[in-house]
């Protein structure tokens, strides 16, 4: 308002001034000399020069309440800028004072454990940690489990002696690892058989080398950093809780919230009844039960870049002591933007070198890795590291069934029709309800209003997207594990990483747009041999479609129809003047016509040849409206123009 308010007073302040400078015919001409002092002057004077025409001249009085005027209009401007500079200046103190103070309290709470000690972690506190990191229900093995044998994998680099192993209990006994950790993968776990990527990465991140590993979604990546990291820190020796800024031993950075849970989650279960602490930091939660988990001591940070490289900042965290890094999801990182975080976080805050001795070991982990992102990745690895690509790079899992409708040729309440059919097709197996679905849009409100629409019409769900707060968050992800819900309609930010037990069906209600996304999203089912199905709605423009039928067609697993592969060309857009589909998917039914070739869902008028012709549908005589008749307009309407006559 006040903004506002000066800008509306500085524009009458210059035109009262520009008026005051004009002298009317017939008057002598008054100007301001180059010095500043008032004279005569002839056909020297201001007003010639001005280019709008001459006005009344004012009266002196007036003269000087325009020029106060004008000081006044100044001065409102330089009070509005200074206001709003004073108030962001203002929320930039609050938010450092509230980081100091952070600061302060996780200091103080240090220095109180060293005086009293650690809590101890008695029966009691196992017993109950058991029970809620076991005691929820685990994704079972499929039926298609040991068709991952029959995958190729790609190996290249590294040095050369590094082993494959065809069980846990073989990579238990050839690497010596903790009891408590032994038992945790063969018996509390289940591990029994690894997944190829697992047999490739786990002997090698054992071995010491810096792995970059692509593999397929639901192939078990996570387990496969997890069990050489907590094994080689649980062999070093544990650190003692010392004042000062937190030194742990491994990182793990991922890019989402929900993908840093999830990991801290099975990161605790393979650290049961041992020594080691794991501790999530991220953004969009209070940091002050972050920091106060951290003052107890931690090994290993499991964290977004942008919330650690604010705990660096503050003086919390040191990365002197980092032996172990891990990226998990490593190109959505690194093609996120949180590049210049992840590099000020390696390289600017005194964490060691990749490789030797006393460096560090990298790890970096995706389902997809372009080949851009290949060479961006290379500038945090050893030149020794093993590449290990499981499957073709970017391709999507053979265990899911992708199907395509057309939406391109209706509107948004008959696509939101088939989006509900979709959904009910899809039953449960054990008590023939809506399955498990997971539908992804590509915006917040969209998201909102899917969910919106869909409890409306009696279907139980709930949304997740960037808008919300962490504990809405929280709560639509365990409604959505625990059955409260069917169907969660999400953003991308659940397309990655997620491991959600039980998901049948996913569907595209808006595509992606790219291929590597589209991978992602789909592989949320049909993880570790289970079986899934996608259901993608096409529109009108799909950017993604041309590499997603590329992809598909690379693993030769499905068909793909006839006008899924014309709308991935572009459709007539390419041809001039044309548009929508070409004229054996553009029919109007004949009789004559078998009914094998008559497509019903395009019958439309063909398109006009040569170059569109833009036309204003508020006007019939520009070709838009509905054009009258001369013949039915009454006879003092006939000699009238087209725009007079609809009056």
């Amino acid at each position: 308002m006040r903004r506002a308010l000066a800008c509306f007073t500085c524009a009458v302040v210059a035109h009262g001034i520009t008026r005051s400078f004009v002298v009317a015919p017939g008057m002598p001409e008054v100007s301001l000399s180059q010095s500043g002092q008032r004279g005569q002057s002839g056909q020297r004077g201001l007003s010639s020069s001005l280019p709008w025409p001459r006005s009344r001249r004012s009266w002196p009085h007036v003269d000087r309440c325009r020029l106060l005027c004008a000081v006044t209009g100044f001065a409102v401007a330089l009070r509005a800028f200074e206001g709003s500079h004073s108030m962001r200046f203002g929320q930039y103190q609050m938010r450092e004072a509230k980081r100091k103070r952070e600061a302060a309290q996780f200091f103080t709470y240090q220095a109180r454990l060293l005086r009293t000690g650690i809590p101890p972690r008695d029966d009691l506190y196992w017993r109950r940690e058991e029970r809620m990191l076991f005691g929820t229900a685990q994704m079972e093995k499929g039926i298609n489990f040991d068709a991952y044998d029959e995958v190729e994998v790609d190996r290249r680099g590294g040095m050369g002696d590094e082993a494959v192993c065809n069980s846990f209990q073989e990579i238990c006994q050839k690497f010596t690892m903790p009891k408590e950790l032994v038992d945790n993968v063969l018996k509390r776990c289940g591990y029994g058989k690894p997944t190829p990527v697992q047999k490739h990465a786990v002997p090698a991140a054992l071995s010491g080398n810096d792995v970059m590993v692509c593999a397929q979604t639901g192939s078990g990546k996570t387990a496969a950093f997890l069990v050489p990291l907590i094994a080689e820190t649980l062999t070093a020796e544990q650190q003692k809780l010392v004042e000062g800024a937190i030194q742990p031993s491994a990182i793990i950075m991922a890019p989402t919230r929900e993908l840093c849970q999830q990991i801290t989650l099975e990161a605790r279960k393979l650290c049961f009844r041992t020594a080691a602490r794991v501790v999530a930091v991220y953004g969009g939660a209070d940091a002050l039960p972050q920091l106060k988990a951290l003052a107890e001591g931690a090994e290993i940070i499991v964290c977004t870049p942008g919330r650690l490289e604010d705990f660096l900042e503050r003086g919390v965290v040191s990365m002197r002591k980092v032996r172990y890094c891990i990226l998990d999801e490593a190109d959505r990182m690194l093609d996120m933007g949180f590049e210049p975080q992840i590099r000020s976080i390696i390289e600017g805050h005194s964490m060691p070198e990749s490789g030797g001795e006393d460096g560090r070991q990298t790890m970096m982990f995706s389902a997809t890795f372009p080949r851009e992102m290949q060479d961006l990745a290379l500038d945090f690895l050893d030149p020794t590291y093993l590449w290990i690509a499981v499957g073709r790079v970017g391709e999507a899992c053979d265990n899911v069934v992708q199907r395509f409708r057309d939406a391109s040729t209706t509107d948004l309440e008959g696509k939101f029709e088939m989006l509900v059919e979709a959904v009910k097709e899809v039953e449960s197996t054990d008590d023939s309800k809506v399955a498990k679905t997971l539908v992804f849009a590509n915006s917040k409100t969209t998201v909102d209003a899917i969910t919106w629409r869909l409890s409306d019409a009696r279907i139980r769900s709930m949304q997740i997207h960037g808008g919300l707060s962490q504990g809405q968050r929280d709560r639509a992800l365990s409604d959505f594990r625990n059955g409260r819900v069917s169907v969660l309609v999400a953003t991308d930010v659940a397309a990655r990483g997620l491991d959600l037990p039980g998901i049948d069906h996913v569907v595209n209600y808006e595509m992606p747009k790219n291929a590597e996304d589209y991978t992602h999203r789909i592989g949320r089912t049909g993880r570790i041999g289970n079986t899934g199905l996608s259901t993608s709605l096409i529109g009108n423009w799909e950017p993604a479609l041309r590499d997603i039928l590329k992809s598909i067609r690379d693993m030769k697993s499905a068909e793909i129809p006839e006008w899924l592969e014309f709308h991935a060309q572009g459709g007539a857009r390419n041809r001039p003047g044309g548009g929508g589909y070409p004229s054996r998917y553009n029919q109007i039914r004949r009789p004559e016509m078998d009914e094998s070739r008559f497509n019903p869902g395009y019958a439309r008028p063909r398109p006009q040849v040569g170059s569109p012709r833009r036309v204003d549908t508020t006007s019939p005589s520009r070709g838009g409206g509905r054009r009258q008749r001369k013949d039915s307009l009454p006879p003092w309407a006939r000699g009238l123009p087209p725009r007079q006559r609809m009056r």
